[in-house]
């Protein structure tokens, strides 16, 4: 589990995130306040920066730097109330230049572990999971960055006029860009989907 610690200029990566937290002191904002963001938003934050560049180790460099440059403006923002949509925003397009900048690859060593106790299934079950699992993680994979993050942040519950906000596009566009990645997606998903309804 990731903890992350905040001061004015850094952020630490450690076990006592909570001790080091309550040490910090920010003008105008109660210490409570922004620990308490960044428990509620690091794994989502983590989780989402890790969809969109299937990369761990970058994922954790982006979402450090995020953090690192809303606290550095905290005093600018109200992070409790706008500080998630600031996040995923900045996370988003710092995921996209990254993308940009190298041409995606995908990790032989990804974790691809589901959250389900997959232990109770039985193994043709299990088979027909794993199959699925990793042909929407190719599907996904295929998407344009875009569109994935759309996808990923509608995932998370983020309505279209929210994810359009954070990606700095319209609302159109972002039901366009939606529409156009489920349409990707059930086309690549297709066979699974057919075997499901026979």
């Amino acid at each position: 589990m990731l903890y992350l610690v905040l001061t004015r200029s850094s952020l630490w990566v450690g076990a006592d995130a909570e001790a080091k937290l309550a040490r910090i002191s920010r003008p105008g904002r109660s210490d409570d306040e922004l620990g308490q963001w960044v428990a509620d938003t690091v794994q989502r934050a983590l989780a989402y920066a890790v969809t969109l560049i299937r990369n761990r180790a970058d994922a954790e460099d982006i979402v450090h730097d995020c953090y690192r440059r809303l606290l550095a403006r905290a005093d600018q923002y109200n992070l409790a109330s706008d500080g998630t949509k600031l996040l995923f925003k900045a996370i988003t397009n710092a995921c996209i230049n990254k993308s940009r900048r190298r041409p995606p690859v995908v990790s032989l060593d990804a974790d691809s572990r589901s959250l389900a106790d997959m232990s109770a299934v039985q193994p043709d079950q299990r088979a027909i999971h794993g199959e699925l699992e990793a042909a929407i993680a190719a599907a996904l994979t295929e998407l344009p960055v875009t569109q994935r993050a759309i996808v990923e942040l509608r995932s998370l519950g983020h309505s279209v006029l929210e994810i359009a906000e954070m990606l700095e596009i319209s609302h159109n566009n972002a039901r366009v860009l939606l529409h156009r990645a489920r349409r990707a997606l059930a086309t690549r998903l297709r066979p699974f989907i057919e075997d499901q309804v026979t």
